[in-house]
């Protein structure tokens, strides 16, 4: 899976929902959030310039931190002993495991537009989208550790279950103030993991290319 937030065309609506200025995380400049992160890696104007569009692991995104504080982190945690980042958190055992528990009371919310799977049929496999009607701004429930974020992920709505078993858990709008509130332990809050209505859901598929279907299609992994 990979997301896709339009932040010129949806900031405006982002700005009312969460009553936050995102404008000084469109002019801030990659070397000093590279500075700021100790990491060389990712000075890049290029970057930072486009947080728009379809964001892949690794990529810096936009999250939303307690007292509505937007920042940027990178997507995927590092852990020592994976060759690959950790894009994906299952909703039902973050309490269970050591990666994430220390980063429990560390919520976050991570802004997009849509989010796309890969529906298999047979040895094709079809690229769809899927968002909110009238691609409306959709919150993803994440963790963070100060440089890095991961997205939280629960069971599918029944309207997508055919698509793929697992979906982002979206954050309500009258869950906002609450699952990035530190106060609130995370047993008070791990009720808002759940997929979302299915009349709220929206999804349709490009028409599969048959040389890209033929590989990995590098770039756009299925986060879940």
């Amino acid at each position: 899976m990979c997301s896709q937030y339009q932040l010129v065309s949806d900031m405006n609506a982002f700005q009312t929902q969460l009553a936050i200025d995102l404008g000084d995380i469109i002019r801030e400049k990659a070397s000093d959030f590279a500075e700021r992160q100790d990491d060389e890696s990712l000075n890049d104007d290029a970057t930072f310039e486009n947080l728009s569009g379809i964001r892949h692991p690794t990529d810096p995104v936009i999250v939303v931190l307690p007292g509505q504080k937007p920042a940027l982190r990178r997507w995927g945690l590092s852990v020592s002993s994976l060759n690959a980042p950790l894009i994906n958190a299952r909703a039902e055992t973050l309490d269970q495991k050591p990666t994430f528990r220390p980063l429990l009371e560390r919520r976050c919310l991570i802004p997009a537009t849509s989010w796309f799977e890969w529906r298999k049929e047979g040895t094709t496999r079809h690229k769809t989208r899927i968002t909110l009607p009238d691609h409306q701004p959709v919150l993803f429930a994440g963790l963070e550790n100060g440089k890095e974020v991961v997205i939280i992920t629960c069971a599918p709505a029944p309207s997508i279950a055919h698509i793929h078993d697992r979906m982002p858990a979206v954050i309500g709008p009258n869950h906002i103030a609450g699952w990035i509130d530190p106060a609130n332990r995370f047993d008070a809050v791990r009720h808002m993991l759940g997929p979302v209505p299915d009349h709220v859901l929206e999804w349709s598929e490009e028409m599969p290319d048959r040389a890209k279907t033929a590989q990995q299609d590098d770039g756009q992994i299925t986060l879940f």
